[in-house]
């Protein structure tokens, strides 16, 4: 062994120290320690943890059981996503397959109580919460979708919840219920997302709060869900849609556009699979609307004091015409059924049997459905950059299509087009939402449970350029009075919503090879569509690129 004069330590940057001098020492021995530290205590957390195992019960443990478990969970993690949609990764690790390997050992495991205060989420602004799907969770919420939520919960039963006996002097679905107290919105699962949310369940509060403490305590509070529905599609133009519709001053919008409720939110993918949002805390985003709405109804009729009910509340009524009304839009609730396999009613199943119209039918039968829909090639590729945040390219873009579309090929050679496009392992395969765009799968299905006079559909590329003229159809179609020329000006002045970033723009179009293929896949998806709804106009042969 050689001593020089200075002893050097190379780190793999090549960067090299002299140790021998005194602040370089100081540096070296300090980082030593902490690592020293770090290790300690480490060591002291896993040695205090409540099972203990001997060493080759440990080693056996991890070599036969849990390698086994994690590789099997990083190939099966489970994607879903939202309009604005994004992805949410969920862990297949069950408590019994846990406890499984602990019994083979003879070991006993002890469980964990996750309370809600565990899932620390951060806050998401209202026009950005349709986007929030793919969001990182934090290891709370990792650790508590361990036991994972109960899929027999009543809360999920939404079949076999009682039909609400609306209120028939309202236009809007609406119903009375008991108010217990004057602070029913604490722990709305809603809240913790958005700022507005939180803000409008607050200023909720203190209406309640001041009913109750100038004695004039109210017994019960109006309850209401939407009149209309936006039900998709992601990358179509819904989030500008909802909000220039929503600019009739007879419309109350809630504090977030996009509820998921009866897709996503309820299932509790918000919550790493670790907890449902319930039926009443997607009501009360509708409280201010619902608050709303019998103000004016009670200024309507004060003068009709004295009339019959059915006087004021038929359809042809002004009354009736003048009646505020709430909606929401869900691009989630067209097309997204991730999850159906793991519902009772739908257990067994190549394909559901029941999927989110089923249940929007069960509780709001009457409610209007607005689909907005867009070239499918050109939504795929706007789905694909958006969606997308690094590495993107339109080479990039042909290689995921060129896969996503070899796969549904190849499963529909072997199942029905349904049972394909319902797959979610399939579509956890690829990278590019091809199902997105067969939107006459979907819309058979609605269809099979609505008549077509409850919907309104229209494409991206008609309303582009007369968006004034569609929304005033839509007003028509929702049964609310025309807006005045002072009215009409909000809807023209609403800025647009989620336009194509800059950097993305610079990527320019896709590869002329690329539009071939998806034009050649959604063809025989697009003519179906175009037979369904009566015009030719859903080919989309009339739109250039």
């Amino acid at each position: 062994m050689t001593y020089g004069p200075s002893l050097k330590w190379r780190f793999p940057f090549q960067e090299k120290l002299e140790l021998r001098k005194l602040d370089f020492r100081v540096v070296f021995i300090t980082l030593c320690l902490v690592v020293v530290f770090i290790v300690s205590v480490s060591f002291s957390y896993y040695s205090s943890l409540p099972v203990s195992l001997t060493q080759s019960q440990l080693h056996h443990l991890h070599v036969l059981e849990v390698d086994r478990i994690i590789i099997s969970n990083i190939s099966k993690r489970k994607v879903a996503s939202s309009e604005d949609d994004e992805t949410l990764a969920k862990s297949e690790v069950t408590t019994k397959q846990i406890e499984k390997v602990f019994s083979k050992l003879n070991l006993n495991i002890v469980k964990l109580n996750y309370t809600e205060t565990n899932i620390d989420v951060a806050e998401i602004d209202s026009d950005s919460y349709d986007a929030d799907d793919n969001s990182n969770t934090t290891l709370a919420a990792n650790a508590a979708h361990v036991q994972g939520i109960n899929w027999n919960d009543t809360r999920l039963d939404i079949l076999h919840m009682p039909k609400k006996q609306y209120d028939t002097k309202f236009k809007n679905p609406c119903w009375y219920e008991p108010l217990a107290n004057s602070r029913p919105y604490e722990n709305n699962t809603y809240a913790p997302f958005s700022p507005s949310a939180k803000r409008v369940l607050a200023k909720m509060t203190e209406h309640w709060e001041e009913q109750f403490d100038t004695g004039n305590e109210r017994n019960s509070r109006l309850r209401c869900l939407p009149y209309f529905l936006i039900i998709g599609q992601p990358k179509c133009g819904t989030t500008d849609l909802f909000w220039k519709i929503a600019q009739h001053p007879d419309i109350e919008a809630p504090p977030i556009k996009e509820l998921h409720w009866w897709s996503r939110s309820r299932q509790g993918r918000r919550f790493s699979y670790s907890k449902i949002i319930p039926f009443n805390d997607y009501v009360d985003m509708f409280d201010r609307a619902a608050l709303h709405i019998e103000q004016r109804l009670h200024n309507l009729t004060a003068g009709l004091i004295n009339s019959s009910q059915e006087s004021y509340a038929g359809k042809n009524s002004a009354v009736f015409e003048t009646q505020k009304i709430t909606g929401e839009a869900s691009v989630s609730l067209f097309w997204d059924n991730n999850d159906w396999m793991k519902f009772p009613e739908n257990l067994g199943q190549r394909e559901p049997l029941y999927i989110v119209p089923h249940y929007i039918r069960h509780i709001i039968p009457d409610t209007k459905l607005i689909i907005m829909l867009r070239n499918p090639v050109e939504r795929m590729y706007s789905d694909y950059l958006y969606f997308h945040s690094t590495n993107k390219s339109p080479d990039d873009f042909h290689s995921a299509v060129d896969l996503a579309i070899r796969l549904y090929s190849n499963c529909t050679s072997l199942y029905s087009v349904r049972q394909c496009v319902y797959d979610t392992n399939l579509a956890n395969k690829v990278r590019v939402r091809l199902r997105v765009g067969m939107y006459s799968v979907y819309f058979k299905d609605w269809l099979r449970l609505f008549p077509l006079k409850q919907f309104f559909v229209l494409r991206l590329e008609d309303y582009s350029k007369r968006p004034v003229e569609y929304v005033k159809q839509i007003y028509r179609f929702l049964q609310i009075r025309d807006v005045t020329k002072e009215e009409e000006e909000l809807v023209c002045t609403s800025p647009g919503r989620n336009a194509r970033k800059p950097e993305d723009k610079l990527l320019g179009g896709m590869h002329e090879k690329t539009r071939s293929l998806l034009k050649e896949f959604y063809q025989p998806f697009n003519q179906e569509l175009a037979r369904m709804l009566g015009h030719t106009k859903f080919l989309w042969s009339d739109k250039k690129h």
